[in-house]
């Protein structure tokens, strides 16, 4: 039975940021944080007056800016996923268009300059492109179409756009077809989940080079159905997702949930069934981790049928509603927007998200939510009393070690490596809790290493000498 006392209501401070318009878009998609800025996508759609493009903004609502228009491109519709960062560059995915209506793959750099027409693809190396995931230098994602079967493929490419490799072609079936999420590596392994299978959809692992794809976990309409996010993985090994469609259980029918599952396919548990009281209902983004604190939303449901924000604890206590949303369907205000899409992004104690409609022109909004007074500790325990960074040998002849005590910043954190003159020189993904940092083919000295979540915040610094 669902425990209806776990439901806690909850006042978040919760401000508007920016209202989209006719004229700069609709949103669509995850914010990007790097530093003090927000970046993110708008989505446009054939006969319909607003336009796709990239945007930049400052976490406090000032400087909102157009980096890229894609009207003049021919990759211009269907924005569906999300940008992902690396020195200096946003790298990102339309979901429609290019040269052959499969979409594309695109860079371009923070300041606007630059764009780069990466691939597009064309229904052999797949079609429709969800989210990109960064390791190193290479891009890693998933089509929803094409490839040797039409189903969707597994694929990487290098950032500079040369080295396409289709790792997996998705067989359709039991085995899984049609990915909507991003991939989540760890290691050598990266996971992820099917929109279709045997029954709902599967949840998989699949090596990095393409080999020992394995279904571990499949959605039957009884545990859940249909994930159109992207998996969790925490400290302790263990995944954390969601799923969009209506589930069937022994205690009722609800409007998705909540689930873990450990990465060897054991222990499947449902946290938390939506659609009980005002707990929201059909989520299609991503969780966000801090500590044992779960972060998302769900598209529609809560007290005024506009979606909400919410935080559970990882074992399924304390579900809080932290933000109703008024839907359009009642006489209700619709300033704050509603319908909130993509996944949350944390920054301290405050997320940024997007809704997809309402605001003051009716396009939706970018909005920030203090989240202080609900979970202050958790966020904090996570970035500045929990990690610890060790660099050794040090000095080296290049070759270094980085070790860091926190998996949950191992498989989420930035290692960027600069030179006396303020140059960056070497940048990675941190995607376990030891990672090795070769500078050999840089001069003897003194160099500073920085550590920084995905989020843009610093847990750490220190200096590493090169002595060959």
């Amino acid at each position: 039975m669902i425990n209806f006392s776990l439901l806690i209501p909850c006042n978040a401070q919760y401000t508007v940021l920016h209202d989209f318009n006719d004229t700069n878009g609709a949103p669509l998609g995850d914010l990007r944080l790097v530093g003090k800025m927000l970046y993110g996508m708008t989505n446009g759609r054939s006969g319909v007056p607003y336009r796709s493009s990239v945007f930049s903004m400052d976490t406090d609502g000032s400087h909102y800016r157009i980096l890229h228009d894609f009207d003049s491109t021919p990759n211009n519709e269907y924005h569906f996923g999300s940008l992902v960062y690396i020195a200096g560059v946003l790298y990102g995915t339309t979901n429609e268009g290019g040269l052959y209506g499969g979409g594309n793959i695109f860079s371009i750099d923070t300041n606007g300059s630059n764009y780069k027409d990466l691939l597009d693809f064309d229904g052999l190396n797949g079609a429709y492109p969800g989210s990109l995931t960064i390791s190193g230098e290479k891009l890693y994602g998933m089509t929803e179409e094409g490839g040797a079967n039409n189903y969707g493929v597994i694929y990487k490419i290098d950032t500079d756009g040369s080295g396409y490799e289709d790792l997996y072609d998705f067989p359709g079936g039991k085995m899984g077809f049609e990915p909507y999420g991003s991939l989540t590596i760890s290691g050598k392994k990266m996971y992820g989940m099917t929109s279709q299978g045997m029954y709902f959809g599967n949840i998989f692992s699949v090596d990095t080079d393409g080999n020992e794809y394995t279904v571990f976990g499949q959605f039957d309409g009884m545990n859940a159905g249909q994930p159109f996010g992207s998996l969790t993985l925490s400290q302790q090994g263990v995944l954390y997702g969601m799923t969009s469609d209506v589930v069937q259980s022994n205690t009722g029918v609800y409007k998705g949930n909540i689930f873990s599952i450990d990465t060897n396919g054991s222990a499947y548990k449902n946290v938390f069934y939506f659609g009980v009281k005002n707990s929201g209902a059909y989520p299609y983004g991503s969780l966000i981790l801090a500590g044992s604190t779960l972060y998302g939303m769900t598209t529609h449901g809560g007290t005024y049928s506009g979606g909400i924000i919410f935080s559970i604890d990882t074992n399924g206590d304390r579900f809080k509603n932290m933000y109703d949303f008024k839907g359009p369907n009642g006489n209700y205000n619709t300033i704050n927007g509603y319908y909130p899409g993509g996944s949350l992004t944390l920054s301290g104690t405050t997320l940024y998200g997007m809704a997809q409609g309402g605001g003051a022109n009716g396009y939706g909004v970018i909005f920030k939510i203090d989240t202080s007074a609900i979970s202050t500790a958790a966020v904090n325990n996570l970035i500045v009393n929990q990690v610890e960074i060790n660099v050794y040998p040090n000095p080296s002849g290049g070759i270094f070690q980085l070790e860091i005590n926190k998996y949950e910043l191992g498989i989420n954190a930035t290692v960027e490596v600069y030179n006396v003159l303020g140059e960056q020189i070497y940048q990675s993904n941190i995607n376990s809790d030891n990672t090795e940092i070769n500078l050999s083919n840089q001069p003897n000295g003194v160099y500073l290493y920085r550590v920084t979540t995905l989020t843009g915040e610093l847990v750490g610094e220190g200096k590493m000498m090169v002595q060959k």
